[in-house]
Formats: C-alpha cells, structure tokens, sequence
C-alpha cells in the first residue's frame, strides 16, 4: 500500500510483524516436535498457546502497518502485550524443561491479554475515524 493515511506505511513495523511471524513458525515447530519428549501435554499447549498469539499478533501488525504513523500507538501497545503474554507463557510451558517454578508468570499473563486487546480497541476506533474522513 504506497497511499496510505497519514503518511508512508511503517516498513520497520512490518519487518518486526514478518520476523515476529517466522519466530512464531520457528517456535511453534520447538514445541510441537521439541517438548513432544520433555514436557507435558499440558505444558506443551500453554506453549503453543503463546505461539498462536504471536502469530496472529504478527499478521496483524503487518496489516495495521500498512495505515502509517495513524496506528503506530495502537501498534505498539499490541506488541507490548503480545511480549508480555506469549514469552509469559513460552516460560510457564518450559516450566518442565527448565526445572524452575515459573507458574507465578501467569499472573502476568492477563496483563497482556488486556493491553493486546485495548490496542486492537485503539486500532479500530482509529480505523472507524479514518473510514468517517
């Protein structure tokens, strides 16, 4: 999209959304065929579980991005909370692997679930602003 609202679209957040998309690829195969011997089903869909976020977070900001500097905040609050929910949930599903007591990362957790979802709000209103002028 070269005519984007409010300026160019924001190439570096499109690179970080298509990077965050091959590590989600990267770590989605890890836990499917990684912790398979290690870890438990349990803990192998709370890991899977970050992963699925981050690949859709991914894709999202790929496409916001093309909307130029109009939803670079959103933008990044959807990637603050997408960092705090998937790597809280990456590190309580290698809780196993790791050997450590990371199950009290899933009281952060919710936090991030909240800020991805007050971003996409932020996003769309935005969005819905944009599509009135």
């Amino acid at each position: 999209m070269t005519n984007s609202p409010n300026g160019q679209p924001l190439y570096r957040l499109t690179a970080l959304g298509a990077l965050l998309l091959a590590a989600g690829i990267a770590l989605g195969a890890f836990g499917a065929h990684g912790l398979k011997e290690i870890a438990t089903d349990h803990y192998i869909a709370v890991f899977e579980t970050g992963v699925q976020y981050q690949i859709y977070t991914a894709l999202g900001i790929m496409v916001l991005s093309m909307f130029g500097k109009t939803l670079e905040k959103p933008i990044l609050l959807i990637l603050a909370g997408m960092w705090i929910f998937s790597v809280s949930l990456y590190f309580i599903g290698l809780n196993e692997v790791l050997a450590a007591s990371l199950k009290k990362l899933g009281a952060i957790t919710p936090i991030g679930g909240v800020l991805m979802i007050a971003g996409w709000c932020w996003a769309g209103m935005k969005l819905l602003r944009l599509s009135k002028s």
